[in-house]
């Protein structure tokens, strides 16, 4: 069958699926919602009927679209999907014909070098025994603007070629004009590099990907030539604290029915997740610049989350985007706390709400402005949340002898639907592991029971806290606040100390205490029904604590098949990791010092730093200042901002590095050599 037959094939089946996935989402909204304002008090003003049903509506639609997903998804998995983009998992691998290399992409800004270097060399090690390695070229992006983390690159880059016996399939590369953060670090490649490679593999820091998957997604991009993106699912790994394991076992368990479920109504439509993905370079060269939206509004700047708009460009210009939703081997770790996945959702948050102004640009697809719709709608939905049990509960107060949800048929009949709709889902993940017999990866019956109530606890208990956090940032954003976007927590922490979580969740806390006081006080049966979001919030500052802890990975708890039984890659990376965290190349030694004093180093830094001769009169005399204190006082007499010109110099760092070496015995030692 040819490409557009194809196509149109795909394309009449997407039409098909999203009108009975919509049309079902529309008839559990309406029916919930009929039953809701039907049941609600007659002597209850219309104005307060409203302010009920209108975000009961919207927050129904958004809960019955995730379970509507979830059942598509259980169907996919048990009857197959002709139209998957990825050959089956468990064939044999397939053969490679494309003469050009694929580049993977590793965009870093001051990351642990020792889980990134490890990271890479297992991926590597991976594609080895694949028999394709020869076929993939690495290229580690660098936008870290800290001058230690910048040489520990450098010198763990020089130590990884060695160890690998490879200098050709490895580079290092460090931006020194960081515009437009990761989106602008890619482009940048696609700039200097992309005619090499006709696809591009984009990872982030900890992201580790098998040399199957690898394999198989380029296989997809070869047999689909209009294909411009596969995008992998992604499975979280490699932490052990509480939060971050409950985490890994969800998406272990219930990932699988949601990826196949949202590949049931996005087909060649597909989002893209900002990692763990292919993509056709010259498609993205040609159409996924990004504009920068307007200035001066609340919203405007450079577009922080740039994937799901790269994808959006990509299917607007007639290329297609795929969910290899089936495809093993892609990983990526967790945030290790409730309160670092909250630091990252403020970030996100922005990026978010950004796309509001991008929704209404001309030729997106129709099912695009949805989807960033929906992106929009995951944090906004929180601050509807907050706005609808304040009126519930303003109603309990002033209305107390009414009886806002009586206990009739009808209202039976909703409160059944929505914890179906809540909770039902997880039998399908259930169901699953039975079928493909893992339940014992899983920890057993015993264990995967105790995980399920576990994390349905948690999940229940943490969830009105992340509403707050969410209303809170997105009035912060509208009120103009801009979020920083530094380096992501991505290894475990100690824990979260009580004078810690009282800082961050007090406030939380309070406003719980001091709802569960008006409630009990003034409408007791009220307080009965929003019981459970109360406890959340009156318990932010002991949840915050409790999800911080590690825990045993001997448990049965939180028990996953990647812990049980875990591919090659990820034991890999667990040695590769132990090596790389005893390498002196990478230890926290002043790296600055060795590339000034070291004659070796110094060579090797000098490859990386072309000739600049267009440096202003005012800027050599500034430089010329630094070096002197540098030659009377020693590597401790410049700052960090001020160490990174110098490593960006040339010129300034040969003549440093010869005067250096001129300077009297006893101060080169002491002022120098003490420092290596």
């Amino acid at each position: 069958m040819d490409e557009q037959r194809k196509s149109a094939n795909w394309r009449t089946a997407a039409i098909q699926r999203r009108f009975v996935f919509f049309a079902g989402i529309a008839f559990l909204t309406g029916l919930a919602t009929f039953w809701l304002g039907f049941n609600l008090p007659a002597a209850l003003p219309f104005i307060w009927k409203a302010l009920v049903i209108l975000p009961f509506t919207i927050l129904f639609f958004w809960l019955s679209l995730g379970f509507v997903t979830a059942l598509a998804g259980l169907w996919v998995l048990m009857h197959g999907d002709r139209y998957r983009i990825a050959s089956a998992p468990g064939t044999p691998l397939p053969q490679i014909h494309a003469h050009e290399t694929t580049a993977i992409l590793i965009p870093i800004y001051n990351e642990d070098i020792a889980y990134v270097y490890a990271g890479i060399k297992s991926i590597y090690q991976s594609l080895e025994k694949t028999g394709y390695l020869q076929h993939f070229e690495f290229y580690i992006l660098s936008d870290s603007d800290d001058a230690s983390n910048w040489l520990r690159e450098e010198a763990a880059w020089s130590a990884l070629c060695r160890d690998l016996g490879n200098t050709e399939r490895i580079h290092y590369r460090r931006r020194k004009h960081r515009t437009k953060k990761k989106s602008g670090n890619v482009m940048d490649f696609c700039r200097r590099w992309g005619r090499r490679h006709p696809y591009m593999v984009v990872l982030d820091a900890d992201s580790l990907i098998t040399g199957d998957a690898l394999v198989r997604m380029v296989d997809a991009m070869e047999r689909n030539p209009r294909v411009g993106l596969v995008q992998t699912p992604l499975y979280t790994i490699g932490l052990d604290t509480l939060y971050a394991r409950g985490q890994q076992f969800v998406n272990r368990l219930y990932g699988p029915v949601f990826f196949a479920g949202l590949h049931f109504w996005w087909l060649g439509e597909s989002q893209y997740w900002g990692h763990n993905v292919i993509i056709r370079t010259q498609a993205f060269m040609a159409h996924c610049h990004l504009p920068k939206l307007p200035e001066g509004g609340k919203l405007g700047g450079e577009i922080l989350s740039h994937d799901f708009v790269e994808a959006a460009l990509l299917n607007r210009a007639g290329w297609e985007t795929w969910l290899a939703y089936d495809l093993e081997g892609s990983f990526e770790r967790p945030p290790p706390s409730l309160t670092d996945a909250l630091k990252r959702d403020r970030r996100w948050c922005q990026g978010n709400l950004q796309h509001w102004l991008i929704i209404w640009s001309h030729g997106i697809p129709n099912l695009h402005r949805f989807l960033l719709l929906g992106g929009i709608m995951s944090y906004l939905s929180s601050l509807i949340w907050l706005g609808w049990l304040l009126v519930l509960t303003t109603i309990a107060v002033f209305y107390p002898k009414l009886t806002l949800i009586p206990l009739t048929a009808g209202n039976s009949a909703l409160l059944v639907l929505t914890i179906i709709l809540l909770f039902f889902y997880k039998t399908f993940g259930l169901a699953l592991a039975a079928r493909k017999k893992n339940v014992d990866k899983f920890g057993g019956v015993e264990g995967l029971a105790a995980s399920v109530s576990t994390e349905t606890a948690l999940s229940m208990l943490t969830a009105p806290v992340v509403m707050m956090y969410y209303s809170k940032f997105v009035l912060q954003i509208l009120q103009g606040k801009r979020a920083t976007w530094g380096t992501q927590q991505r290894t475990g922490g100690s824990g979260l100390a009580f004078g810690d979580a009282m800082r961050e969740y007090g406030w939380v806390s309070s406003i719980g205490l001091l709802w569960t006081l008006i409630l009990a006080v003034f409408n007791p049966m009220a307080f009965l029904w929003m019981s459970p979001v109360l406890a959340g919030l009156a318990l932010a500052v002991p949840m915050g604590m409790l999800t911080s802890i590690q825990t045993s990975l001997q448990s049965k708890l939180f028990r996953t098949p990647d812990e049980v039984a875990p591919d090659f890659i990820l034991q890999a990376f667990e040695e590769n990791h132990a090596q790389l965290l005893n390498n002196p190349c990478i230890s926290t030694r002043d790296l600055f010092t060795r590339v000034i004093v070291d004659p070796l180093a110094f060579k090797q830094h000098m490859t990386y730093i072309p000739q600049r001769s267009n440096v202003p009169a005012s800027t050599r005399q500034q430089r010329a200042e630094w070096m002197v204190r540098l030659l009377e006082q020693g590597p401790s007499a410049i700052s960090n901002s001020e160490r990174l010109v110098i490593l960006e110099d040339a010129d300034m760092l040969t003549q440093l590095h010869t005067q250096v070496w001129q300077l009297p015995e006893t101060q080169f030692h002491e002022q120098w050599m003490s420092k290596l």
